[in-house]
């Protein structure tokens, strides 16, 4: 029987192993913390006396290998849909929480472009940005990889500043990376694979990750009996290579707590106080999936490693972000909340929430999770302090903690009183231990493939290249059947184990739309331009509409168009008298779609 190893209990490794077991394959997982999931993790802290997890997560339609290994858990009933994000903006007098539905498809162009969210013709040119980007031949090591998403959208004469903004609120809440810094190659592929399926938007877990997600796929893993072992708080210390090139051995160093969640973690001791021995384990005659984040793969290579595989040396270029998550734990309900996902628009430290009460059956009381995707100013302090009894010490009006500065900034939009939380489950968590794989511009040329020139070392994650691309969930899980699939191919035991790909759009189609809506692009930048001067100089001209309301007959054409071109029918220019500011009569045929 073969056995294989596996390092880091994350959403690869889980499926590597998963995917190994089912083909008769012996597999130890080992991991450093006490709980498994990485950045899906779920695990119960004693201080608080409650679980917590990780912030929350949304899972597209086009996860196929993430929807697959649900379904083989039988889990594929535990989420509920979601259509869209909202965006909560802070008044004089009132909360605006304005939604866009399905931002990545046509059937709700109309309804958006009035959604309030922008003004209508910038949001016309967000969407009509993200059709210019998905007809760029941006693929590979080419060009998209090495400018970033911003530099994309500020070289476009139809770029305005709030269609910019929306552009780097989406990215960096989601992916905590600024969109100045962020790849636009990796916006195009996120783009064209959501743009395919987008409704319903995404999908929520109905319940922590721990109970919907995690617990099932452990109880898959350990029906396979004695083929499977895992190995908590085993904390990977050396990588030793063999002289034919291998690697001949690992050696674990057991800790106390996870290294994880606790930045006082130490080498576990005996009763005595000595240390307990390291852990060796001799992996020549097994075959090796390291499943953990980049930075810890790049501190375990030494110049050995690194003389088998040059390559190695490159995982040092990437990069990686941290960012937080707060359980805000109320001790009755707050009003006035949605069951979406919402950004907090205007805010420091690129923060999101959502009302997990509105998701999880069973709650009696508010459960805000908050996630800030810029923390970086706040990594010198101290993350929260506590009382002998365990309740959070608080101090709003002059910050010390993390905690303190964010739930400032919170409140800033969403009022509430310190008075109406509950200080003993309230809790602040950073990946600082693990972070977040960051999608930076000219990443791609560096990130490794799951296979190296060490026979028996193979490499799982979402920074290894993979189609998903983004650092998501679903690259987890395809790296984790990417390696498994490669140790197996090596040996020929066993039954090839698929990778799904999601379809997506042929570019001729978004080529064909960008030329047939360019003309409506200058029209809404000069629109956006005018409404920006009249309303600096606090000039009003009567008599004188928006061509992008919500009856006008020209959201009516472009919602034609693009529904035609999604069709694969061909696409006619503008109807006559339909032609918004700068399209002259005549110009429909220059602008035809091919």
């Amino acid at each position: 029987m073969r056995k294989v190893v596996i390092v880091g209990a994350g959403l690869a490794g889980l499926t590597a192993t998963l995917r190994l077991l089912e083909r008769n394959y012996h597999v130890t997982l080992y991991e450093q913390d006490d709980f498994v999931g990485g950045m899906m993790r779920a695990f119960d802290d004693p201080r608080t006396g409650t679980r917590r997890e990780h912030a929350y997560h949304m899972y597209p339609n086009w996860y196929y290998n993430f929807w697959k290994v649900a379904e083989d858990l039988g889990i594929q009933h535990n989420f509920s849909p979601r259509t869209g994000f909202r965006f909560f903006y802070r008044e004089r007098e009132t909360n605006r929480q304005p939604k866009l539905h399905n931002p990545g498809g046509a059937q709700d162009l109309v309804r958006n472009l009035t959604s309030g969210v922008a003004p209508p013709a910038d949001l016309f040119l967000f969407m009509y940005s993200m059709i210019d980007i998905l007809g760029e031949e941006l693929e590979g090591d080419g060009l998209l990889d090495k400018i970033s998403v911003n530099g994309f959208l500020r070289g476009r004469p139809y770029a305005t500043e709030r269609m910019a903004e929306l552009h780097q609120k989406f990215w960096e809440t989601v992916w905590g990376v600024a969109s100045y810094n962020a790849s636009a190659r990796s916006y195009q592929t996120f783009l064209k694979y959501g743009n395919r399926v987008p409704d319903p938007q995404f999908w929520l877990l109905r319940g922590d990750k721990q109970t919907a997600l995690l617990d099932p796929w452990l109880a898959k893993l350990r029906s396979y009996g004695e083929r499977f072992e895992l190995c908590l708080l085993h904390r990977l210390d050396t990588i030793t290579p063999a002289r034919d090139g291998r690697i001949a051995g690992l050696t674990f160093q057991k800790v106390d707590k996870s290294p994880s969640i606790f930045r006082d973690w130490k080498p576990l001791t005996t009763a005595g106080g000595k240390p307990v021995p390291p852990v060796k384990v001799d992996v020549a005659d097994a075959d090796v999936i390291m499943a953990v984040t980049p930075g810890a793969m790049a501190n375990l290579l030494t110049g050995e490693l690194i003389n088998l595989d040059p390559s190695l040396g490159q995982l040092d270029y990437l990069e990686a972000e941290p960012m937080a998550s707060i359980a805000l734990h109320f001790k009755g309900t707050l009003g006035g909340i949605t069951d979406d996902v919402t950004a907090l628009m205007n805010t420091p430290y690129q923060m999101t929430f959502l009302d997990y009460s509105k998701v999880w059956p069973g709650l009696t009381s508010t459960l805000l999770y908050v996630t800030a995707s810029d923390i970086k100013a706040l990594l010198p302090l101290e993350p929260e302090r506590r009382d002998r009894s365990g309740r959070l010490i608080l101090d709003l009006d002059a910050p010390k903690t993390a905690i303190d500065y964010l739930l400032q900034a919170f409140r800033m939009n969403v009022p509430f009183e310190p008075s109406d939380i509950d200080l003993k489950a309230t809790s602040l968590e950073t990946n600082t231990g693990e972070e977040l794989f960051a999608n930076a511009v000219g990443s791609w040329r560096h990130r490794p493939e799951t296979t190296c020139r060490i026979p028996n070392l193979f490499l799982a994650g979402t920074y290894v290249r993979n189609f998903a691309d983004v650092s998501t969930m679903e690259g987890g899980v395809a790296t984790g059947v990417m390696a498994a699939e490669a140790v197996r191919a090596k040996s020929g035991e066993g039954a090839e184990i698929p990778l799904i790909l999601p379809e997506a759009y042929p570019r001729d189609l978004f080529r064909a739309a960008r030329v047939a809506l360019a003309p409506y692009a200058a029209s809404a930048k000069a629109w956006s331009a005018y409404s920006d001067t009249m309303a600096r100089l606090g000039i009003r001209l009567p008599g004188l509409s928006d061509p992008f309301r919500a009856d006008s007959a020209v959201l009516q054409e472009v919602d034609r168009i693009l529904r035609e071109l999604l069709a694969g029918r061909p696409v006619s220019g503008p109807r006559q008298g339909l032609g918004p500011l700068y399209w002259q009569d005549g110009e429909s045929d220059k602008h035809r779609a091919a």
